[in-house]
């Protein structure tokens, strides 16, 4: 990074950039978005981009695991907080998971089926793409043992399911806009049913 860039200034570079890319990502997609526009929107050359980020590729993926990150502080948050039985823990958090979701239609975008999370992942280097795919299955394996959760569980399963479950929120007007909230916390209170009656915790904990 330049020398002339003081850390608060690199940080606010860094922070416009992000919501550039939300915004952008949201509008027009990964592959009609340039460098010169997100270069624009965070008031930078496009020289400049490319002194934070190697690639528009690699960008974007910055983007989205910067919002996995919050979204999953925000879920540990509710874990650590709500009270109840690990269970009711448990859907209180992936409720928490699903609004901000809804909140943040560019991650909408991401799950439609459009090209869009296949164009990402084709153009990322594999060791990129590897820590991602990692990374998603430590954070199912971390939420399941916050909830001691053990026994015949596969983590992978748990994690296909959940993702399953989030394309409703593709087909919203297929569901009904105003089931698709109940219709969501039904379809994840009978996996949670599964999950700890399969792992044996007491739901009652």
């Amino acid at each position: 990074m330049p020398k002339h860039f003081t850390s608060n200034e690199r940080e606010i570079i860094y922070q416009r950039l992000i919501e550039a890319g939300k915004e952008y990502w949201e509008r027009y997609g990964i592959k009609r978005t340039n460098v010169q526009d997100l270069a624009r929107a965070a008031g930078i050359s496009k020289g400049t981009f490319y002194l934070f980020f190697k690639s528009k590729e690699l960008f974007f993926m910055e983007v989205l695991q910067k919002s996995h990150d919050q979204i999953k502080q925000q879920l540990m948050q509710v874990l650590m907080s709500e009270q109840g039985s690990l269970k009711e823990r448990f859907v209180s958090a992936v409720m928490k998971l699903f609004e901000e979701i809804k909140l943040n239609p560019w991650m909408v975008r991401l799950m439609s089926g459009n090209g869009e999370y296949a164009y990402l992942i084709r153009k990322l280097p594999r060791e990129k793409v590897e820590q991602h795919i990692v990374g998603d299955d430590e954070d199912t394996k971390q939420l399941l043992e916050m909830l001691c959760i053990t026994g015949d569980i596969d983590t992978k399963t748990v994690s296909a399911a959940l993702r399953g479950l989030f394309f409703i929120l593709l087909h919203r007007q297929e569901v009904g806009e105003e089931q698709v909230d109940d219709a969501f916390r039904l379809l994840i209170e009978g996996l949670s049913m599964r999950i700890f009656k399969s792992s044996g915790v007491m739901s009652s904990s």
